[in-house]
């Protein structure tokens, strides 16, 4: 019989059987063109083998005639026979997800999902059709319904390695610290490995709990003392805390490993323009855009670091490099609407921006961005209904706090104005921006004791740097960890 776990659709082929492999909800790596070959190229590779001993077809299971003939690529003799076992038995399970997979390879994605779906109301125990039913969410911008899948695999499987990776990983990027930590620590296995350690640490270095990031890193670096994401979380912990000297050396460290890996040298550029050392960030990132120049993900996070400087003309071109490898890539397009709106470009920013909330509704860094259009064009009111939808879904996202507390204040709305800034406050207390409209709105109120106070507070936040008042763009996630 055939293993019912073994017909996965994976969304990647980024280091492809290593522990982590799960693409981004921000950004699509595979073409629907592309789809079809890699997916199908997998499926060869993880179908149990036939019996060595040479039969004649009316001797083999028609599932396993199936499963031969996707080994010898032909495809369209494949689809005719599973079509004909669910002529037969309209409920078998699996052959309802294995033709789930022939049809996600072909990018008919609608029928796949009714034929995995399908496949689960038979046998709702089916972990293979659970996980295939994930990825193909993942693949469709879907984020908190492969979440939903992925928990019903773990449900099921609670050893489930590969759930329980991606799941850990899917909430980390989705900005869920808490339910990250709390899935690893929880999780059946005796030990864990170094992966679920790093992914441990950021989920604390996300909630800003840099003791226990760098205790789950260190651990991380007693099973592998090369670990190089580890050292990367070392290097961000020690940034957090002020410790440049520490940080460029835990970033030296991993520079002096990945000489070669243009891969790794592009999570060493985003850990350097996450930790503030923007000159190694530039340097990492073109080195590995010369190693492999045509790795979209490379020239976003190149032009996130041109934003730091600013430099928004190279940034932009930056942007629509990656576009012209990826042009599906909503973190691309999200990236070039924000450059051309801080070029005040806004026509072409809302249109980029549109397109990125299209591909992808999972974050809410667009919306945002589109708030700020309007409020550059002067329409508050619009900024205002953008940004309350914004902060129904996202509720902890304080960038939308801060600029709705700026509308209500434009708009004379101060009892709103004054809920919304000190609840941004509240949320992240070293918000230089959150203090600095405080400071204005106090100044309004008539209360110059508490604006005295909140410049003072911006004053020790930003440390002279202006741009610790401005920034409002978001950083890039490695690939390898989509």
């Amino acid at each position: 019989m055939l293993n019912r776990s073994l017909f996965l659709i994976r969304p990647s082929i980024r280091n492809l059987g290593q522990d982590v492999e799960t693409t981004s909800c921000n950004q699509k790596h595979i073409k629907p063109h592309q789809f079809a070959i890699i997916f199908l190229s997998l499926v060869l590779n993880l179908l149990s083998p036939l019996n060595a001993r040479s039969q004649d077809d009316s001797q083999i299971n028609p599932l396993e005639r199936a499963a031969s003939l996707i080994r010898a690529n032909r495809i369209n003799e494949a689809e005719q026979q599973l079509i004909s076992i669910l002529k037969a038995a309209p409920n078998e399970p699996q052959a309802l997800n294995l033709l789930g997979t022939l049809r996600a390879s072909q990018s008919r994605f609608t029928e796949a999902e009714t034929l995995f779906a399908r496949a689960i109301r038979v046998d709702p125990r089916m972990v293979g059709a659970h996980l295939n039913l994930a990825y193909l969410y993942l693949l469709r911008g879907a984020p908190d319904k492969t979440v939903a899948e992925l928990k019903e695999v773990l449900s099921i499987d609670p050893n489930n390695n590969e759930a329980l990776h991606k799941l850990a990983r899917l909430l980390l990027l989705q900005g869920r610290p808490d339910e990250c930590i709390d899935l690893i620590e929880k999780s059946t296995q005796p030990t864990l490995p170094v992966t679920l350690l790093v992914m441990r640490g950021e989920a604390y270095l996300k909630k800003g709990d840099a003791d226990k990031a760098e205790a789950s890193f260190r651990a991380a670096l007693e099973k592998q003392s090369s670990a190089p994401d580890a050292l990367l979380g070392l290097a961000q912990v020690s940034q957090s805390r002020g410790d440049a000297k520490a940080s460029a050396d835990y970033l030296y460290r991993v520079r002096q490993m990945s000489a070669d890996s243009p891969d790794l040298l592009y999570k060493l550029g985003v850990a350097a323009l996450k930790s503030g050392a923007y000159d190694e960030a530039k340097s990492s990132l073109e080195q590995a855009i010369r190693i492999k120049p045509d790795e979209a993900a490379y020239h976003i996070a190149l032009g996130a670091t041109r934003l730091k400087k600013p430099d928004l003309f190279e940034a932009e071109r930056d942007f629509r490099r990656a576009l012209q490898l990826q042009p599906d890539s909503s973190q691309g397009q999200m990236y070039l609407g924000y450059s051309l709106l801080k070029q005040k470009k806004y026509a072409e920013a809302r249109t980029y921006l549109e397109k990125s909330i299209k591909t992808d509704r999972s974050i809410p860094e667009p919306f945002y961005y589109l708030s700020l259009i309007a409020q550059g064009q002067n329409e508050e009111k619009r900024a205002v209904e953008i940004l309350e939808d914004v902060i129904k879904r996202f509720p902890d996202f304080v960038n939308a706090r801060i600029a709705l507390g700026s509308s209500y204040m434009k708009l004379k709305n101060y009892p709103r104005a004054t809920q919304e800034l000190e609840l941004a406050v509240k949320l992240n207390p070293n918000e230089p921006r959150a203090h600095y409209n405080l400071a204005i709105l106090y100044a309004r109120l008539k209360d110059p004791q508490r604006a005295e106070q909140e410049m003072r507070i911006v004053e020790r936040l930003k440390n002279g740097n202006k741009q610790a008042i401005e920034n409002d763009a978001i950083l890039p996630s490695p690939p390898n960890l989509r």
